[in-house]
């Protein structure tokens, strides 16, 4: 006996942590508070304001009964008992069950079940509870992000407008005349200030989109170490000699699945960090490889492209990605790419990670999945501030 109230407690309760609906498990502990105490009908009702809201009912009068009002009408020669749910200060709700006046007392031994069966109900009910204030939360986020993504993209075109009128006097400026060494120097410095805001506020925007899952992506077979040996080659031209030293370490690793355009993005925005913090005579290296989830309870396989320096490290490892980090940090030029990369990593169904020792170097890895995952794949936008 003993052993069968536990298998049937256990299974209540991992239909609540399992189940997406509470009410068909509030239904089966209606039907077993029903069957253990020979009752004619069973209801389990929810408290939701001043009213009294049916939640769930198991009857063998075969009856369709929304109300206990209504089942009071169709079953005679009963008695009713009221078996409050949850404590005296929350109130959640009621099993309500009728019994014949002639069938007989509930044992003691029933009436320890019925009560297990209470605490799995006031479970029921309070998942309810949890489970519509978390779609409340849920809806409430989303407008408020919503708004801030509008709010965002308003002051943006209006600087953006309002830069581009500054930019336009500024080229005026270099028109009128001969101009001294000096002024040229003030207007250049000016128009690589208003180049500069633009562009902070082009990764403003882009940052937001990719908060409010506004940023879609177009998945392609892509050969990954193609992308990341031509972005490297592309930054040696450049540059030319500047005193670094690329090693570079980029096997040929299967095809996957992935949005190129993005995952070049990151790779830039991660290389140029790279050089803007590797004094002369250091070292960038640059790896791919192919390795296992980083936790135990993810089986999938990544491929790794790795950017590492011999630059002085991040100082506020756990801060390196939140938005406002760089605008805050001495020295550095204001942006969000670093923000901006790890979210795109994560909408590619990976990640993006430091591991830093302070004064030696900073090593980031970008760990996109190795194979083809299923997700839904929108249109690219052509919004010009993508």
């Amino acid at each position: 006996m003993e052993q069968s109230r536990i298998d049937e407690l256990r299974e209540v309760a991992r239909a609540l942590a399992d189940d997406d609906s509470v009410e068909p498990v509030l239904r089966v502990i209606a039907e077993s508070v029903r069957t253990l105490t020979d009752a004619v009908a069973v209801h389990i009702e929810r408290y939701t304001g001043p009213e009294l809201a049916s939640v769930a009912l198991a009857s063998s009068s075969g009856a369709n009964v929304g109300t206990t009002d209504d089942l009071n009408a169709q079953v005679e020669n009963t008695d009713r008992i009221v078996i409050s749910l949850g404590r005296r200060h929350e109130r959640m709700g009621a099993i309500v069950l009728w019994r014949k006046r002639s069938a007989p007392p509930v044992n003691a031994d029933q009436l320890e079940r019925l009560g297990d069966l209470a605490v799995m109900a006031v479970l029921g009910l309070r998942r309810m509870m949890v489970s519509e204030e978390l779609a409340t939360t849920r809806e409430d986020y989303q407008r408020i992000v919503d708004n801030k993504y509008r709010l965002i993209t308003g002051i943006s075109e209006e600087l953006r407008n309002r830069l581009g009128a500054a930019g336009e006097y500024v080229q005026l400026l270099d028109t009128q005349g001969e101009l001294t060494a000096q002024e040229k120097k003030y207007i250049e410095g000016s128009r690589r200030s208003i180049d500069a805001s633009v562009h902070l506020i082009n990764e403003m925007v882009q940052l937001s989109r990719a908060e409010t899952g506004r940023l879609t992506l177009q998945l392609e077979p892509v050969n990954i170490s193609a992308v990341l040996r031509g972005i490297v080659r592309d930054y040696q031209l450049e540059l030319g000699d500047v005193g670094l030293e690329f090693d570079v370490d980029v096997p040929d690793l299967p095809m996957i699945e992935t949005d190129v355009d993005a995952v070049r993005q990151i790779l830039d925005n991660l290389l140029s960090n790279a050089l803007r913090y590797t004094p002369a005579g250091g070292r960038i290296t640059v790896r791919a490889d192919i390795r296992p989830g980083r936790r135990k309870s993810d089986p999938s396989k990544y491929v790794c492209l790795s950017i590492g320096d011999t630059g002085p490290g991040v100082g506020d490892q756990d801060l390196i990605f939140e938005e406002v980090y760089r605008v805050e940090r001495r020295g550095a030029n204001p942006g969000f790419r670093l923000a901006i990369s790890r979210r795109i990593a994560r909408l590619l169904g990976g990640e993006l990670s430091l591991d830093n020792t302070p004064q030696q170097g900073a090593l980031f890895t970008l760990w996109l999945p190795g194979s083809p995952t299923a997700r839904t794949v929108q249109p690219r936008s052509t919004d010009r501030d993508r």
